[in-house]
């Protein structure tokens, strides 16, 4: 087996990473709404666990674009690891026998010029450059775990609301937030 690309104790200091999870095969799995569901209820529970930070995510047809932070002494490969493990094990009971990711994935280690609201904000962009959506907010499969943890205590005292699905194709919940309306609230 391939070893990860940096070396072991990196994953366990508290930094930020950008990440690319790639289908087995390159299949377009991540193109149907309910295997993106459960996709990201298992990547909820993965960072509740790991008591991670997913800052932004975007599940594009073939691949995963994730911004996650774990805190020092929680190891970034076990979060990715327990997520895939997860994922794959609810995609194959309940969709197919298909593997559902490569084995590997890609990461960079956010340096102290690169500044979350921007990487946050590539990442979201990410389906307007692949010519799948004409903004950001009118994707359905991306948003932000932390933002949703904001949101929801916020709500419960009358504060944010639930930002409607501008693209009408799937439900609130699966749509989690509106990527737009967190680019507008970073700097």
């Amino acid at each position: 087996m391939k070893r990860i690309r940096l070396e072991s104790p990196a994953y366990r200091q508290g930094h930020c990473f950008s990440l690319s999870l790639a289908t087995a095969v390159r299949a377009p799995h991540l193109a149907n709404a309910d295997t993106v569901r459960l996709c990201l209820e298992a990547l909820s529970e993965a960072a509740q666990r790991r008591d991670a930070s997913v800052f932004a995510y975007c599940f594009m047809p073939d691949h995963l674009h994730l911004l996650v932070a774990v805190p020092a002494g929680s190891d970034l490969v076990q979060l990715v690891r327990h997520f895939k493990q997860l994922s794959a094990y609810c995609f194959r009971r309940e969709r197919s026998r298909v593997p559902l990711w490569q084995a590997r994935f890609y990461d960079h280690a956010l340096r102290s010029e690169e500044k979350l609201p921007d990487v946050a904000r590539y990442i979201w962009e990410n389906p307007v450059r692949a010519g799948l959506a004409e903004n950001p907010s009118a994707y359905p499969y991306s948003g932000s775990l932390v933002w949703d943890q904001a949101r929801e205590a916020s709500s419960a005292d009358g504060g944010l609301q639930t930002p409607a699905n501008p693209s009408g194709s799937l439900d609130p919940d699966l749509r989690r937030s509106g990527a737009d309306r967190l680019i507008s609230l970073w700097p």
